[in-house]
């Protein structure tokens, strides 16, 4: 018996573990299939080569799927803003699903999708029938099932929609980057030129087109063939060919092609394998649409390839510099181009000023310009829906929207070597460019003139570690036990022993505003001050704030000629120590200056260097704290290249019995420094403000005495003490017109309540929501819908990936992010911040807001039952934005009538106005 039971253990054993492995292979089959929607079929094949080619000419049939009539929709569309790009992605989307399965069954390998186009590449391949006939089929096909389904229903009204198609048939060139691709040349841009010249129903070609397929063409002009729609003999697609038997074939497997997608993307195919109509976000990014030409493709194949590899790298490595996002590469009738990003799928605070400098540095590349390589740029920023477009079997990550739209359309009317930027841009740089105002221009789908700026010098714009205040409080407001602290570390510096001051905060919370008082208190005790910051793009440039620390001690000055600068740094080093002008090579690599090597640096290799450099900078500060003591301030440390920050610690470790001061701001670093370790370390973490002092900040600023109770309870409620946003607020204020200026005196006016939120502030708090895991980031936006405040069962019953909310919940709370309560009997959770929760709310796509507001709904009314009474405005809340206009109604009557009875009346109106809404919105439903 014994036996017999151990046997059956094993066997159930043994099942479990089959049922296990298989679910293994399941799950790892869904990923690998996601990742190869991401590319095209070219990119797998080539790692089953031996070989890896420098560049091939492919012996092709193009085929270019153009759907009109997204134009007029999404510009009729955008006037609802974000939603409307969202509902353009998605009727897109609708379309391509089935397009791109009939590209695909005729042997269609999809390369781009551009917008509502599909860019395919038709080969021999082995297949049956001829590429030039397959792609014909294809395009009879796609035209067919739009024609089909051409009436669309918006939220604008309904929509006709049509397709056109181009073929070419040639030699195509094709370039593999081992990250990235080009398919580019004379057949690329002659079929990007011929599909203009097909109206809505019709398919152009050339004339190796029209050869391939005698009697389905008639000549239109000279070179191009119109499809004279006679019935010819319908071809059945052949057999599917599974992409995963050509991974199989690849060395690395699936490996072998992840290079190829965004580290983000691949994240969130770990995090969830599949995607749908829900995914995506509104992000407000900058768009730069860049034009590059004078590579020569078929004329100088080698000589091309080599130029447009270099190109590629110069490109790649100067966008991540900035912290963009390379798009993708594509070609049009303008030539070849690049879309890049800014704002997504980081946003960081200055995005505008990041992709102006990138293109002014491009521009300006040694590379570019000694190689010949014309560029031009086109830059807008705005609101866009960032989410995937085309279907399971081939899919892209874009962005989408009017924002988009206009980058392109000022792109594609620059002038060779040129930068325009939009209103939107130009207002967030023209402080660090000079600039030309252009007439400005009319552009489709507006109805006013466009205005444009072109970009002409960057600025030599004077150095500043402290943000720059509407009218600059005299005052600090609440950081008096921080300044009491750093007066004691300014009395010990002065007795020789050597302090670190470090300063730790989010965005916007007065970190800059209390340096500045920090200096003011270095001054009038005789400190020598050497400051230095580092930049969000400043990662990939080595000793970037001890650059300005050492220009500083120099006494090098921005107009300083090359001569100039090697004479100051020689002169400097030998009034330290004569000996240091054996190792001038060794500083001036750091600052950018020649010098010829000597005995002693010839020869050095890199540690030794980095040692040298290290040791020699010190030097250089301990002769400076001979004749008074001195404090060294570095900004936005969490910013900081590795190298500087090896150098942070390594002063910060030998300046112990010296008359050294060492101030580091930083907002909250994962890792921790050495620096922080020390015992005659003080870390300051900086907190909100006080209500009170929130308060204060507002009369100090506005030098006002009254505060209206409406702008009172706006204040404390979105700005929560954060300085940064209140400030923010309070421009927003004067921009729009709430506060205004009479007799010299600030003034409160208006309903306050119609205020718009500035961007700026979105951008910080979007920037940190960015800097988390992606699981992280999923449950953050997940418990927005939930609300400003929620019970840990609540948030258990919707959240699809529990294996990761409890850790993600764990990790929100260390952030601060969101805070945790224990009460009676449940875990309670709230926003630490309401404009973290808006913010998150906000980025998430309207799809999906909806769906989550129903889950919440539907999980409250199934599992409380017995609560019923107590969740009805909750009900109410999650069913109407939930788009459930039944259940909406039926509780927001509810609810409207037990805020009644309390006498609880501005509730019962909003629950009662949202009952109408709900019905109002039925009876639409019943008319349709």
């Amino acid at each position: 018996m014994a036996r017999k039971a151990g046997k059956r253990k094993m066997k159930n054993v043994s099942v479990r573990q089959r049922e296990k492995v298989k679910k293994v292979a399941e799950e790892k089959e869904r990923r690998s299939s996601a990742i190869t929607s991401f590319l095209p079929r070219k990119i797998v094949q080539i790692k089953t080569r031996d070989k890896v080619l420098p560049f091939e000419f492919l012996p092709a049939t193009l085929f270019y799927g153009d759907i009109s009539g997204f134009t007029a929709m999404s510009e009729k569309l955008s006037k609802l803003g974000k939603e409307g790009s969202e509902e353009v992605t998605k009727i897109i989307n609708h379309f391509f699903g089935p397009l791109i399965k009939i590209v695909l069954a005729w042997g269609g390998d999809i390369y781009r999708f551009g917008g509502d186009a599909i860019f395919a590449v038709f080969t021999d391949n082995g297949w049956s029938a001829g590429k030039e006939i397959r792609a014909l089929e294809a395009a009879k096909r796609t035209i067919d099932f739009v024609k089909k389904h051409k009436s669309v229903e918006t939220k604008k009204g309904r929509f006709h929609i049509r397709m056109h198609c181009a073929l070419a048939a040639g030699k195509v060139y094709f370039k593999d980057f081992g990250q990235d691709f080009f398919i580019g040349g004379k057949l690329a841009n002659e079929l990007v030129q011929i599909v203009e010249k097909a109206k809505p129903g019709e398919i152009v070609a050339n004339g190796e087109v029209q050869k391939a397929a005698p009697g389905a063409f008639r000549k239109a002009e000279k070179g191009i063939w119109k499809w004279n729609k006679k019935k010819t003999k319908r071809l059945n697609p052949e057999a599917k060919r599974d992409i995963m038997d050509l991974i199989k074939k690849t060395r690395g497997g699936i490996n072998s092609i992840t290079p190829y997608l965004e580290e983000w993307i691949q994240e969130r195919i770990n995090l969830r394998p599949t995607f749908d109509p829900k995914d995506g976000g509104h992000r407000k990014v900058t768009c730069v649409f860049l034009y590059f030409g004078g590579i020569r493709y078929e004329k100088e194949p080698k000589k091309g390839t080599v130029l447009l590899a270099g190109f590629y790298h110069v490109l790649k490595k100067t966008v991540e510099k900035y912290g963009g996002y390379l798009n993708k590469l594509d070609v049009t009738s303008g030539g070849d181009r690049a879309l890049i990003v800014f704002g997504f799928p980081i946003a960081l605070e200055d995005d505008e000023r990041r992709a102006t400098i990138f293109a002014y540095d491009l521009l300006n590349n040694a590379f570019v310009k000694s190689k010949g390589i014309h560029v031009r740029f086109g830059i807008n920023s705005g609101f866009v829906f960032a989410g995937p477009v085309g279907s399971d079997l081939r899919r892209e990550y874009t962005v989408m929207g009017d924002a988009v739209n206009l980058a392109a359309r000022i792109a594609s009317s620059v002038k060779k070597d040129e930068i325009l930027v939009s209103e939107s841009v130009f207002n967030k740089v023209f402080g660090y460019f000079d600039y030309q105002a252009i007439t400005p221009k009319e552009v489709k789908g507006k109805k006013e003139k466009v205005r444009l700026f072109k970009i002409l010098e960057k600025k030599m714009v004077e150095r500043s570690l402290l943000s720059k205040w509407l009218s600059e409080s005299e005052k600090i407001v609440g950081r008096g036990k921080e300044l009491k602290r750093f007066k004691e570390l300014v009395n010990k510096a002065k007795k020789a022993k050597g302090c670190i001051f470090a300063i730790s905060g989010e965005a916007g919370i007065g970190k800059s505003r209390l340096t500045q008082e920090l200096i003011k208190e270095l001054r009038k005790s005789k400190f020598a001050i050497f400051e230095g910051d580092c930049i969000s793009y400043g990662s990939a440039f080595s000793y970037h704030p001890w650059v300005s620390i050492l220009t500083d001690f120099f006494g090098i000055h921005p107009e300083d000629s090359m001569k100039e600068r090697k004479k100051k740094i020689k002169k400097s080093m030998v009034k330290v120590d004569r000996k240091l002008s054996e190792w001038l090579p060794i500083i001036g690599e750091v600052m950018g200056v020649s010098f010829p090597e000597t005995p002693l640096t010839k020869f050095l290799d890199a540690k030794i260097k980095k040692q040298r450099v290290f040791d020699i900078t010190f030097d250089l500060m301990k002769h400076a704290a001979k004749k008074r003591p001195i404090s060294i301030i570095i900004e936005d440390l969490h910013w900081s290249d590795a190298v500087s920050m090896e150098l942070v610690n390594y002063i910060g470790r030998n300046i112990k019995n010296k008359p050294f001061l060492l101030v580091l701001v930083f907002r909250p670093i994962k890792r921790k420094e050495e620096f922080m370790e020390k015992k005659y370390a003080t870390l300051i973490t900086l907190k909100e403000l006080s209500e009170n002092d929130s308060l204060m900040l507002v009369k100090n600023l506005l030098s006002i005495k009254n505060i209206p109770s409406a702008f009172r309870k706006l204040l404390i409620e979105k700005s929560q003490g954060n300085p940064f946003y209140i400030e923010e607020l309070v421009k927003s204020l004067i921009e729009q017109g709430y506060v205004v200026e009479e007799r010299e005196k600030w003034k409160f006016t208006g309903d306050i309540r119609k205020l718009q939120l500035p961007d700026s502030v979105e951008a910080v708090i979007l920037s940190r929501i960015d800097r988390l895991d992606i699981q992280e980031r999923d449950v953050l936006q997940v418990a927005s819908v939930v609300g400003r405040e929620f019970d840990e069962f609540l948030i258990r019953g919707i959240y699809p990936g529990l294996k990761f909310l409890t850790k993600s919940l764990r990790n929100l709370q260390h952030l601060d992010l969101i805070k945790r309560e224990k009460g009676k009997k449940q875990i309670h959770y709230f926003f630490k911040h309401i404009l973290t929760r808006e913010v998150a709310y906000e980025s998430l796509s309207y799809a999906r807001r909806r769906d989550l507001h129903q889950k919440t709904g539907t999980f409250i009314e199934e599992k409380l039952k017995d609560r019923r009474e107590e969740f009805l405005g909750l009900l109410s809340y999650h069913f109407h934005e939930g788009k459930d206009f039944d259940k909406s109604l039926l509780y927001s009557v509810e609810a409207g009538e037990k805020a009644k009875r309390v006498y609880a009346n501005e509730e019962a109106i909003e629950f009662f106005t949202r009952a109408i809404e709900s019905y109002e919105n039925l009876e639409k439903l019943d008319g349709k």
